[in-house]
């Protein structure tokens, strides 16, 4: 799954236009993460990278975490222009869905907001759960905070839910614990791999969690399964 992310970054620094083509779905999409399509077809794709290659070629792009789960990709970046780009520096996080070995989707996270901050409250949530405190695990969240699987259903609406749903969790599984396995941020935006166990002998399962910040609590998660 991730040989095709790949072949999409080299096709792109070798100004392949054909080649990054290759690696998208028809019915490829371009979205900030959370907000509403601005490209949704492959024709879209050939006309914008056409351009793309042209005004703002790249002289590097340093990825500086990866993350890899399922059939999503997520990839923290640093970007440097190259001669003449139209472009800045950029620094991102990038969320790519595959579907039958293509890139069917691609959102895009830019560095706004207080990202230590952010980082302080899911750290917070994270050792709260783990000792299963619901109070202070509770009190990380956002009053109307939404749970959902990244780009499908909104699972779970508001606080008192989200109370109801961990206290039973916590009820059910005394002994659970999620492994920090690594964490990447950008801006309000903190992503988290957790493998997590039911018991120190059950079978562990792993998830990735993009947990978004609003005005200094988790306002949002979702999940990669």
């Amino acid at each position: 799954m991730s040989s095709i992310i790949d072949a999409n970054y080299v096709a792109y620094a070798a100004n392949d236009l054909e080649g990054v083509l290759a690696t998208l779905a028809d019915d490829y999409t371009v979205s900030p993460f959370g907000g509403a399509p601005w490209l949704t077809s492959k024709d879209g794709a050939r006309k914008m990278y056409a351009r793309h290659l042209v005004d703002y070629p790249m002289s590097r792009t340093d990825v500086l975490g990866r993350m890899d789960l399922a059939n999503v990709t997520i990839k923290r970046e640093h970007s440097e222009p190259g001669e003449g780009s139209k472009a800045p520096s950029a620094d991102v996080m990038m969320i790519y869905t595959v579907r039958d070995g293509l890139i069917a989707r691609c959102e895009s996270i830019s560095q706004q907001g207080d990202e230590a901050a952010a980082l302080a409250v899911v750290a917070k949530q994270l050792e709260a759960y783990n000792v299963q405190d619901l109070d202070d695990h509770v009190a990380c969240f956002a009053d109307d905070v939404v749970i959902a699987d990244l780009n499908g259903a909104e699972n779970l609406h508001g606080i008192s839910d989200y109370r109801a749903r961990y206290q039973g969790v916590f009820a059910q599984y005394p002994q659970n614990h999620a492994e920090l396995v690594g964490r990447l941020a950008c801006g309000n935006v903190v992503v988290d791999h957790e493998r997590v166990r039911r018991s120190p002998e059950g079978e562990p399962f792993e998830v990735l969690a993009i947990y978004t910040i609003k005005n200094g609590k988790i306002a949002r998660v979702d999940f990669v399964k």
